[in-house]
């Protein structure tokens, strides 16, 4: 068993050594890219995509707007100001119905918080975000975010739209059948029941930029001087954040048009995991 944890903190290790920290600040903050601005690049495409387009037919169909937002770290910024600051600065929600919702996640901090717009705080109030961050427990202390975004999304998106009362498309029973299939020997898929490998599997993407870093290192340390590449904006890092692609919020979001002028009075509830 000592065997396959040495991997996992040599890869954190390498990660520490190659990254400064980087704390994001609502003030610096961009524009949002689409509903889904994963700045710690913790999701994946398919599951990007998929949430942006529940986002955008919840939207179309409630008038409703959610945000889900990742990043590295608050940098001791407590989580429920900093959602509530971006909230503001993003204007989430229509303006005057104020029918908006921001998920937040600070990945390496481990805190997690929903904050909720005016006009849905009769539907989403304290408790009730409570209990759905409380769901999403589980799959991130897993580090499985692609589960945990969509469990969180995907149950603020079911009590819009039941108080609504239409029905959206994005909303099926998938997550939960794939949580109920089972290997031929009658276990879960390993993404399922190993921490470790779901670990591995979110890691694993970073390598190549792992890699460059510490080559980069070692070639100043030598004093060897650098090709007219280096030092590009290709060369990875964190040009995830603040970039306007339109694929960084999950595919095609050539008609979103970010907040509409919504407001929240500081409603929601988070934790840690």
């Amino acid at each position: 068993m000592k065997s396959k944890r040495w991997l996992p903190r040599l890869l954190l290790l390498l990660l520490t050594a190659a990254f400064p920290t980087f704390a994001e600040k609502v003030a610096t903050m961009p524009a949002p890219a689409g509903y889904i601005d994963d700045y710690a690049g913790v999701i994946s495409s398919p599951a990007k995509a998929d949430m942006e387009d529940l986002c955008r037919e919840l939207h179309e169909k409630t008038k409703a707007q959610i945000f889900l937002v990742t990043i590295k770290t608050l940098d001791g910024e407590p989580v429920e100001t900093f959602a509530n600051e971006l909230f503001a600065k993003w204007k989430i929600g229509e303006k005057k119905t104020d029918r908006g919702v921001l998920i937040l996640f600070a990945i390496n901090d481990h805190k997690r918080w929903i904050e909720v717009g005016y006009g849905l705080e009769g539907i989403l109030n304290d408790a009730k975000v409570g209990d759905i961050g409380r769901t999403m427990v589980p799959a991130l202390q897993a580090a499985n975010y692609d589960e945990a975004t969509k469990t969180g999304l995907q149950a603020v998106s079911k009590v819009i739209a039941a108080d609504a009362g239409v029905t959206l498309d994005g909303l099926d029973d998938s997550t939960e059948e794939e949580e109920q299939v089972a290997s031929p020997e009658g276990q879960l898929a390993p993404s399922s029941q190993s921490p470790h490998f779901a670990w591995l599997m979110a890691i694993f993407p970073l390598l190549p930029v792992v890699l460059f870093f510490a080559l980069f290192i070692w070639r100043v340390k030598h004093g060897l001087r650098m090709g007219p590449g280096v030092g590009s904006s290709g060369s990875g890092g964190e040009s995830n954040f603040g970039s306007s692609d339109s694929s960084f919020g999950g595919g095609s979001d050539d008609s979103f048009g970010g907040g509409d002028g919504g407001s929240s009075g500081g409603g929601g509830a988070g934790g840690d995991w």
